[in-house]
């Protein structure tokens, strides 16, 4: 009881520390952050002698189409920006923009598949806007003329166009179109025609992807929102040679299949530099639930992908909200008089939903992000959502499906707790071999060895269901932390299932019901199978199951603060262990001693015949096999009286007055508790030997 009142203080104590550091502001000097209004917008930047601001500009002098003698006029005022909304569907409505004939915002309404709605804003430069830039990828200032002039010249259901001409020089068509059955999917395409009668040259072409901003959630100490925001892409092509940048610096490689840029990674400069791709098959920004995804219809060459960090002030409260920004760049070349060039998109703008996001081409669904254990989060996902659909709730779907998972497992965590309960009831001859062989480990380990093969035991079977649940649990932690189904989805008293099983609030602190019935069925759990402690056991022994018992506390500290969707998930699959352990315990067929350790007077070989000729042995209960272990008796076969009393007795001069008094009060303590459990088995095994004389 003392070591369980110490461990709860310690818990207290660190609660109270995680709840001060989330208190406490965080300094970001070292790391810049490029706020809403210190960004100019794509018209902005256009319409004066300045580039594009994040982080850092680019280096050199932003060059000039006019100055370069194209003729294109310099930029003229034409008044606010004008926003349409358009291409509406019951899953989202679309709100354009006359800049460049971009996309100010999106609106995710709710669905079947989204509990809740959300609204994809582009406060800084609007989605798949558009600047030219030169070939060092500084953006023209003048390049893009009247940037507010781009009018709508076809509006339908399924269908927008925004057209712009510049003095008859330049015309450039922006063409929106949308099928109702394609979900969140839309169909982009960008038309550069030349109007003059002699070729223009356009080095390259940027367009945005928008902003992404941080959700708010509730305090996580170990799982920090910067993590979730990230600038992606994914190239199927061979990697090109690159400088040094930040994403190389934590050890990535560019060109890999698929790389995420997240905002904790781009360092001081608060960018990453631009990723130069031999064949992209998309790009996109993104943050825990939502995604945008720009997916090239036709192969570009020299494709060119960039990233900033940006925030924003929120007007309620004038809180700061961490948000990350991204663009692409193409090559565009030159347009002979009178010649069209075109350059077709399809653009994802909606939930990270692995169902849908499956359903597209070119490995779409590599936003969700799983890592290393893809391989498991993706049939978990696909599996979570079918029971789902078919039990009407995301968390009946978790239960069922971590049930279904642990009957996969069943037979192999079923072999483990008889390994375990074998190896308990082994532990008393194999102390004596320990005792016996302690100057030989050679001939010690040779001895264990034939030992557990005769008695068929496997002393690593039990770890088998330990590290297949490492996988699972990482595979499973990975595919809930951004399931954009969970979002706002309610499961008995939490209100949301990718957020904390939040009840109250004390003090900032959420106060979660969850994670204490978790680690109450984990403490159970533990309970089920204590480790067997022989007075033979090392300090070091009795240290690592002291820190075993207090595992469960420590899974309470991790687990808190995640979402009740995981938090389920774990207890669940405690209930289920707890459940085999009960029904396989009594199940076991204990193995027979076939030698005697204790007798050292003998030979192998001779204690070896004499076991094998030995009595009929009968089944002992977890309880008779405890209290033999305590007075280090066998574990099978009949015992006398006076065997007992002989180990009686040489047991409690281990704990005579003259040795109680030269120990510590603590020691003292202990020892008297091993003292009284030795009487109990000493007084319970006489009655049982006296009952059958």
């Amino acid at each position: 009881m003392k070591n369980y009142l110490i461990g709860v203080v310690f818990l207290v104590l660190a609660f109270y520390l995680i709840w001060e550091q989330g208190s406490q502001p965080v300094d970001r000097k070292n790391y810049p952050v490029i706020s809403q209004n210190e960004i100019p917008s794509v018209d902005q930047a256009s319409e004066g002698n300045q580039t594009w601001k994040g982080g850092q500009s680019n280096a050199g002098t932003p060059t000039s189409f006019a100055s370069n003698g194209l003729g294109l006029k310099p930029a003229n005022e034409l008044g606010d920006e004008i926003l349409t909304p358009g291409l509406s569907t019951d899953l989202s409505s679309l709100v354009f923009s006359n800049h460049t004939g971009s996309i100010r915002s999106i609106q995710l309404h709710k669905s079947d598949r989204l509990n809740k709605a959300y609204d994809l804003n582009h406060s800084q430069n609007p989605l798949l806007g558009i600047a030219l830039e030169d070939n060092q990828g500084n953006l023209i200032s003048q390049g893009l003329p009247n940037p507010r002039g781009f009018e709508i010249v076809e509006e339908t259901a399924g269908r927008v166009v925004f057209r712009w001409v510049s003095s008859e020089d330049l015309q450039i068509d922006r063409i929106y179109e949308r099928d109702p059955n394609n979900g969140y999917l839309i169909n982009h395409r960008t038309i550069f025609k030349n109007l003059r009668n002699a070729p223009i040259a356009i080095d390259r072409v940027r367009m945005f992807l928008g902003s992404s901003f941080q959700i708010p959630r509730m305090y996580n100490p170990f799982d920090q929102a910067s993590t979730y925001l990230s600038v992606g892409y994914y190239n199927d092509g061979a990697p090109l040679a690159e400088g040094c940048s930040c994403a190389t610096c934590s050890g990535r490689i560019d060109g890999e299949k698929e790389e995420f840029f997240q905002l904790n990674e781009m360092g001081p400069s608060g960018k990453i530099q631009p990723r130069r791709l031999s064949k992209v098959k998309w790009a996109c920004v993104n943050n825990q639930f939502f995604v945008n995804i720009l997916k090239p219809e036709s192969e570009l060459t020299d494709f060119r992908v960039m990233g900033e960090s940006v925030q924003k002030i929120t007007s309620d409260d004038g809180k700061e909200i961490l948000g990350i920004s991204g663009a692409v760049s193409f090559p565009l070349g030159i347009l002979k008089p009178g010649e069209p060039k075109e350059f077709s998109f399809s653009l994802y703008a909606g939930p990270k939903d692995y169902v849908e996001l499956s359903k597209l081409s070119s490995e779409q669904k590599k936003v969700m992000q799983f890592g290393i254990f893809w391989w498991i989060s993706e049939p978990l996902s696909w599996s979570l959502n079918k029971l789902s659909a078919l039990l009407g709730s995301y968390g009946f779907g978790i239960i069922a499906l971590t049930i279904l998972v642990k009957l996969i497992l069943w037979p192999l965590t079923a072999q483990a707790t008889r390994s375990q309960k074998k190896m308990q009831a082994l532990q008393g001859p194999l102390s004596k071999l320990r005792e016996k062989h302690k100057g030989s480990p050679q001939k010690l380990n040779q001895e264990m060895m034939k030992f557990y093969k005769e008695h068929k035991v496997n002393p690593f079977a039990g770890c088998w269901p330990i590290l297949i649940q490492i996988p699972i649990f990482l595979g499973m932690f990975w595919m809930l932390r951004s399931a954009a189904e969970l979002y706002g989805q309610q499961f008995l008293w939490a209100t949301d299932l990718s957020e904390q099983d939040n009840v109250a609030m004390l003090q900032g602190f959420s106060l979660n019901i969850l994670p204490i019935f978790m680690v109450i069925t984990q403490w159970y759990q533990m309970r089920l199978n204590p480790m067997q402690l022989g007075p033979e056991m090392s300090e070091a022994q009795r240290i690592n199951a002291k820190m075993m018992r207090f595992m469960p506390f420590m899974f309470l500290v991790f687990l808190y603060f995640f979402s009740s969707a995981l938090v389920l998930y774990w207890t669940v699959q405690n209930i289920m262990t707890i459940l085999q352990t009960l029904l396989t315990k009594n199940s076991v067929d204990l193995p027979k001693i076939a030698i005697d350790p204790d007798d050292s007077s003998d030979s192998d070989d001779t204690k070896t015949k004499k076991n094998n000729k030995s009595e009929d042995y009968q089944e002992l209960d977890d309880e008779q096999t405890k209290h033999r272990n305590l007075l280090g008796l066998k574990i099978k076969g009949k015992i006398d009286l006076s065997t007992l009393e002989y180990r009686y007795k040489e047991r409690m001069k281990n704990y005579s007055p003259e040795r109680l008094s030269a120990m510590s009060e603590q020691k003292k303590t202990l020892a008297e508790e091993k003292r009284d459990k030795i009487k109990e088995a000493y007084k319970s095994l006489k009655e049982e030997l006296e009952k059958k004389s």
